[in-house]
């Protein structure tokens, strides 16, 4: 318990994939914040693990090489994700119809 270090999970190769196909289906820009919020908290991620390799304190389960590769790819799909702009992005997404009696007069 004491002396060993800590082991961390694996990050799965699939992220970029994931990534890449929630991109597609962007509605607005909530799920462009969202996604991008999910690529950013997982380069963070990928970062510790790079920053790790070099800590004796931890057990990473991944080679630099492979880290670095998951980062680049990742960055690419983040930039690409920010370039586009969201669908709706111009116009309002509430569509609020409010409907008034005829009597109202306001």
């Amino acid at each position: 318990m004491f002396g060993r270090p800590k082991k961390l999970k694996r990050i799965p190769s699939n992220i970029i994939s994931y990534v890449q196909i929630e991109a597609e289906d962007i509605k607005d820009t909530n799920d462009k914040q969202m996604l991008a919020h999910y690529a950013h908290a997982k380069l963070e991620l990928i970062d510790f693990y790079i920053a790790a390799l070099d800590d004796k304190k931890y057990e990473v389960p991944h080679s630099r090489e492979y880290l670095q590769n998951l980062q680049r790819d990742l960055t690419a799909v983040l930039k690409q994700i920010m370039s586009k702009p969201a669908p709706n992005s111009s116009s309002s997404s509430w569509n609020v119809k409010v409907d008034y009696p005829d009597e109202w007069k306001g």
